[in-house]
């Protein structure tokens, strides 16, 4: 999956507004220890700075 993302600038951008915006706002705010131990969801936000820089 992150592979697919990561050749995919729109879906990628897509998928990363909706997690951050629809999915991950509330546990971002009270409990952002959760969301630091998601490895995969770590690779991919390092992947999305790094290829959108």
């Amino acid at each position: 999956m992150l592979l697919f993302l990561k050749n995919n600038h729109f879906l990628r951008t897509k998928f990363m507004q909706i997690m951050n915006l629809n999915h991950l706002s509330y546990i971002k705010q009270h409990r952002p220890d959760i969301v630091a131990s998601w490895k995969y969801y770590q690779e991919f936000k390092k992947m999305c700075e790094e290829l959108d820089d």
